[in-house]
């Protein structure tokens, strides 16, 4: 849906439906901050999931991202152009904006540009905003 039409695409880390509380598919809980970083900076709908803000203690984090998504514009039709994608690195572009990180890599070259400054970070990701 994401590469077909990402206007109509809703797009979430978990749900009461798939993890924490059925833990039918759980999304592994040590990547959690890295998916709410690609969903919080990439096109499509956002949706947050309640328990990952108030019972996971992660509210200040994935807030810190959301204000970063509302500050510059992105939305669900917002283009993305993606710089590297390997085993251990994604790196994108959105909107010329954002640059979004995922990945242990910790090495990202010269794809960040000089006037982009580091706006939220933690286990295997970076968003940076340009200046």
């Amino acid at each position: 849906m994401m590469g077909w039409w990402p206007e109509k695409a809703v797009t979430f880390v978990d749900n009461h439906d798939t993890g924490s509380t059925q833990r039918s598919w759980p999304f592994p809980s040590d990547k959690v901050m890295q998916g709410y970083a690609y969903i919080l900076t990439h096109p499509g709908v956002p949706s947050i999931f309640y328990d990952h803000m108030f019972d996971w203690g992660l509210k200040e984090k994935i807030t810190q991202l959301a204000k970063t998504r509302t500050r510059n514009g992105i939305h669900s039709g917002s283009a993305l152009n993606i710089l590297a994608s390997d085993a251990d690195l994604y790196v994108a572009m959105i909107d010329g904006k954002i640059l979004t990180k995922l990945g242990s890599r910790y090495d990202v070259g010269n794809l960040v540009p000089s006037n982009f400054h580091v706006v939220a970070s933690g286990n295997d990701y970076c968003v940076w905003e340009k200046r």
